[in-house]
């Protein structure tokens, strides 16, 4: 399949990853208590469902990470590689979101996308009109979800034989850029931080390398400056490669420029042996 193009594989692909969302949905409509559940056992559901796409010979290798095929081929992986942990968007899996994995994967990342719909309890965030200036919207709940799904991530990613520790990358789209762009932790190579203005703030650790790109006119922008996450990066002293691009796109996954900026960030911060 051309990059870009949305046919039936894709769409087959797209319809796959939503399947927990419509479970999620049913969920709630069952009155999951948020307060009855537990915190290590709703992340640890997030990666148990991540998708990931692992390079191999030829097109890289990509379904859950559960699955049998998968795990087969996992398991007969000798040579560590280079691993990016994907946060997806605010609706979680799609074509924008598996365009971007894709661009990774070929270049030779494994890439692990935990699914934060895979939770028993997960608010729908992506109207913000629904919940702008509510008491009690669940934003900052969510905020602190996707923080969890980082660092359980983390801690699996560190127990698995192909994943190169040294070479640990986190990147993020939309509402999964402002996790990245939040988190707090070291253990990162460098963040990528796409389609996010960085509204939960740019809390990279002082001396990881940060990169963000976005749209002067993204429509999801509202009121915030473009530039919002250099600014907010700057204030805090975080080193970080800024990209504005003209136009209205929210996921620059089909801009080559984007996708050519991003794989050389990431490979001018890889360490080799």
């Amino acid at each position: 399949m051309k990059s870009g193009a949305f046919g039936f594989s894709a769409m087959r692909h797209f319809i796959f990853l939503l399947m927990p969302v419509f479970f999620l949905l049913s969920g709630c409509a069952g009155g999951v208590d948020p307060k009855t559940l537990d915190l290590a056992d709703e992340a640890r559901r997030t990666f148990d469902a991540a998708y990931v796409m692992i390079p191999v010979r030829g097109e890289p290798i990509e379904g859950r990470i559960s699955d049998d095929f998968v795990q087969r081929k996992l398991a007969s992986l000798k040579k560590k590689r280079p691993t990016v942990i994907f946060m997806h968007g605010c609706a979680g899996f799609g074509p924008w979101s598996l365009r971007y994995m894709r661009l990774l994967a070929r270049a030779g990342y494994a890439v692990v996308a935990p699914d934060s719909f895979a939770r028993r309890y997960r608010p729908e965030t992506c109207i913000p009109s629904e919940h702008s200036l509510i008491t009690g919207a669940p934003f900052g709940r969510v905020g602190r979800m996707r923080q969890e799904e980082i660092h359980h991530a983390v801690y699996r990613l560190r127990r698995i034989h192909w994943a190169d520790k040294k070479n640990l990358f986190l990147m993020g789209q939309s509402q999964g850029g402002a996790a990245a762009a939040a988190y707090e932790g070291t253990e990162f190579s460098a963040h990528v931080i796409a389609g996010s203005t960085c509204w939960r703030g740019v809390w990279v650790p002082l001396g990881t390398p940060a990169f963000a790109l976005y749209s002067k006119d993204d429509p999801w922008r509202r009121n915030r400056a473009a530039d919002s996450c250099l600014r907010k990066a700057e204030g805090r002293g975080v080193k970080m490669e800024f990209h504005l691009f003209e136009g209205r796109a929210h996921n620059l996954s089909r801009n080559e420029r984007a996708r050519r900026l991003i794989l050389d960030f990431l490979n001018r911060h890889r360490r080799t042996e």
